[in-house]
């Protein structure tokens, strides 16, 4: 079930009809509708949503040590989306019948990385408010962030699940734009143009060149639509409930520097991998032996988590390896901020094909073609499909949630809600675009 369909519509509507009539039970409705949601999928895999609450719980009550309840939590995520790659990596053919090699439970990797760090900041006493086994459930399954982030630390979310929900006005009507943003992101923007490059990437060795430029230019635009079209529709579900999730971008294209992309780019995460891997590893206050080492081994694992192939791994070690040389002599280039959004763009989309293709001669192949017909780029097709890349990107200035939140205060909810459900059916109507989920719910 995705925040896109008709069927999240109708769940939606009717977890808010049983929150009004039962609102004494509200605890209760938010983990049987979350597990049901994360059921609609695959109800085999509540098994493993059972494991993590369970094992977390104990852990946390026991006051186990983090060599052995980390270990543990990363158990699933391990078997599920490594053993196959680990095995064909090392050739180990004859333990293949014993790996997994199917659809990824949904959410695997970030209620992994959710509970890590609550056990992380538990035992260094970042969070010491007690946490009973409903209230733990509750955390890790609340539905709006539970497939795909944000991913949520301790001080973030017990606070408020700990107080009754009430709805307001303002917070359902500003919840309310927020989803609509992300639906036309999602599907106005990011399907449509998954329509297009998508036979692109799935076959790069036979592309026509004329189509290889497209793709490299528009597929940064689909996933950042894709992503953050999500996020928007989360947040503003979990706006409508008065609760507020961190935010997940702050206009990353117009970052001027890999660094700062980074802090603008999936927030949580880039936070997650900063606070857990690169500063216990010594961060950047080491020689350079060791920040190079930091920085390399810290997106290397970024990048696996986004999935168990080469490129993703070759996707990450080149974010450190630039990270480190930006650090380096980052400073010895006093450009104009211009230029400097200008090359990171650059960077960014030259390592979105790594990111995208998973195929190490079809990543070289995709570069041959594109170094081969880069003057094409002065055709008038691609100047005005560049100019329309060039708007996209600077309009990130416009897209966030500050003014969406005083636009939200000019219109009154009888007026909001029609234009919402006009957009909605439209939408849902024409089925623009063929994607049927969202990029990250593979990770």
């Amino acid at each position: 079930m995705i925040f896109s369909s008709i069927e999240f519509l109708l769940f939606f509507i009717l977890f808010l009809i049983a929150f009004k009539i039962f609102s004494n039970y509200q605890k209760s409705l938010i983990i049987f509708f979350s597990l049901f949601f994360y059921g609609y999928w695959n109800p085999i895999f509540l098994i493993l949503i059972f494991y993590y609450i369970i094992f977390a719980y104990l852990f946390i009550k026991r006051e186990i040590g983090l060599k052995i309840s980390i270990p543990i939590i990363l158990l699933p995520l391990f078997y599920f989306k490594y053993s196959y790659f680990l095995i064909e990596l090392t050739n180990f053919i004859s333990l293949k019948p014993y790996t997994y090699n199917s659809s990824l439970p949904l959410a695997i990797s970030f209620i992994t990385f959710t509970i890590v760090a609550l056990l992380i900041d538990i035992k260094t006493k970042k969070y010491e408010e007690k946490i009973n086994l409903v209230s733990l459930a509750e955390f890790l399954i609340y539905f709006p962030q539970l497939i795909a982030g944000p991913i949520l630390r301790a001080k973030e979310l017990f606070p408020r699940l700990r107080e009754k929900i009430y709805f307001k006005n303002e917070n359902i009507k500003f919840g309310i734009i927020l989803f609509t943003v992300g639906f036309v992101k999602k599907i106005f923007f990011a399907d449509s143009i998954a329509t297009y490059i998508d036979p692109i990437f799935d076959n790069p060795n036979v592309a026509e060149s004329k189509d290889i430029i497209k793709a490299y230019l528009l597929f940064p635009l689909q996933i950042y639509f894709d992503f953050s079209g999500y996020v928007d529709m989360a947040l503003g579900v979990s706006k409508i409930l008065s609760i507020d999730l961190p935010l997940n971008f702050n206009k990353p294209y117009l970052s001027s520097s890999l660094t700062n992309f980074w802090r603008n780019w999936h927030i949580t995460l880039s936070r997650w991998f900063k606070d857990y891997i690169y500063i216990p590893l010594g961060g950047s206050k080491l020689n350079n032996n060791r920040l190079i080492i930091n920085l390399i081994l810290t997106m290397s694992i970024a990048g696996l988590w986004h999935g168990a192939s080469l490129n993703f791994a070759l996707w990450g070690f080149l974010n450190g390896l630039i990270l480190f040389i930006e650090k380096k002599i980052g400073r010895f280039f006093n450009l104009n901020n211009f230029f400097k959004i200008l090359i990171t763009c650059f960077i960014i989309f030259s390592l979105w094909i790594v990111f995208r293709i998973d195929s190490l001669d079809g990543i070289v192949n995709f570069y041959k073609i594109l170094l081969f017909n880069l003057p094409t780029i002065f055709y008038l097709e691609n100047l005005i499909l560049l100019s329309i890349v060039i708007f996209a990107v600077y309009s990130q200035k416009f897209d966030n949630y500050a003014s969406l939140e005083i636009f939200s205060k000019k219109f009154k909810l009888i007026t909001i809600f029609p234009i919402f459900l006009l957009i909605i059916l439209t939408g849902l109507g024409i089925n623009v675009g063929s994607s049927e989920k969202f990029i990250y719910f593979d990770f």
